[in-house]
């Protein structure tokens, strides 16, 4: 057995294959970035006693095909679902991969649609340059929300002309990127498909006009009450059609939190005024009472029994 003192041979690497720094040299990836592909399992090198890894020529051209695929954006999952020996696999990626770099590009051009939109108007105070940027978006709806999911074409065009014109609301542009649930984007896409769909939005907006009436007047508590009773018992006795409804009720039952949602509207009409959250409140309150259901200020009937009269 070789004692301590005895003289280490010296490290004579294979000819055959090349160092780490050899491969790096070579290929321009550094030995930091070969030594994560190796550690995410892309490749599997061969390591000498001496511990050092050497790379053949299949290992080399491995790590071109890794880098030129990285350099196009993959991420190293999808690389790897590309390695395979047949072609597919490596088409079925690059398609995988395309998809995503369209709807990127698609995104920044909404982006640059935003931005230009709010660049091209006057140099007027910075609340009116966020309004202008915030109603750019795709998925925004004015200062009414921002879906968590973006609506088709046609509907985005459709509600631009149902929620846009002047419905004399004072709502500060930001609270318009408050995020509505994906349960209301699937609303809005059933809804625009109903012909009478405009019924509910013309019911919305003499709702708004009267709320601002009691704001403008400076009414008190009493008055919201007396005004979202009334609209509650005006919707019961001449309830929504029922192809507008039914998605209503669909979103109702699809929506996490009715709660939460309910709660951010009433924060939004908060903005307007205290007295604006109140007849909101008090609306789902009567609603509850009467046995109906309440999304907001909208308010249907449960469909599978009539609406309980009101409690004396």
């Amino acid at each position: 057995m070789p004692s301590l003192g005895d003289a280490v041979p010296p490290f004579r690497p294979d000819p055959t294959r090349l160092t780490i720094g050899q491969v790096a040299a070579l290929t321009g990836i550094t030995p930091g970035r070969i030594r994560h592909y190796e550690a995410r399992g892309l490749v599997r090198l061969a390591h000498a006693e001496s511990g050092y890894r050497h790379f053949t020529a299949p290992d080399v051209l491995r790590l071109l095909h890794i880098d030129l695929l990285r350099s196009l954006g993959m991420g190293l999952d999808e690389i790897r679902q590309s390695l395979v020996p047949s072609s597919d696999g490596l088409r079925e990626a690059l398609q995988r991969h395309r998809d995503t770099l369209a709807a990127e590009r698609d995104r920044i051009d909404r982006l640059l649609g935003a931005v230009d939109s709010a660049l091209g108007g006057p140099a007027d105070a910075a609340d009116h340059i966020v309004a202008r940027v915030a109603a750019a978006h795709r998925e925004s709806l004015g200062i009414f929300g921002r879906l968590a999911q973006p609506l088709s074409t046609g509907a985005a065009e459709a509600y631009g002309r149902l929620l846009g014109g002047d419905w004399g609301l004072p709502v500060p542009a930001l609270f318009g990127q408050m995020v509505l649930p994906p349960a209301v984007t699937e609303l809005l896409e059933r809804l625009v498909l109903v012909p009478q769909h405009p019924v509910l939005f013309e019911r919305m907006r003499g709702l708004a006009a009267r709320i601002l009436s009691l704001v403008a007047e400076d009414a008190g508590p009493a008055a919201a009450d007396e005004l979202a009773a009334a609209w509650v018992r005006s919707q019961a006795d001449d309830p929504l059609p029922e192809p507008v409804a039914a998605p209503v009720r669909a979103a109702l039952a699809r929506v996490g939190s009715v709660e939460v949602l309910n709660r951010g509207f009433e924060l939004w009409a908060e903005s307007i005024s205290p007295l604006a959250a109140q007849v909101l409140r008090a609306i789902r309150r009567e609603a509850r009472r009467r046995g109906l259901l309440a999304l907001a200020a909208v308010v249907v009937t449960r469909r599978d029994r009539a609406p309980r009269p009101p409690a004396a």
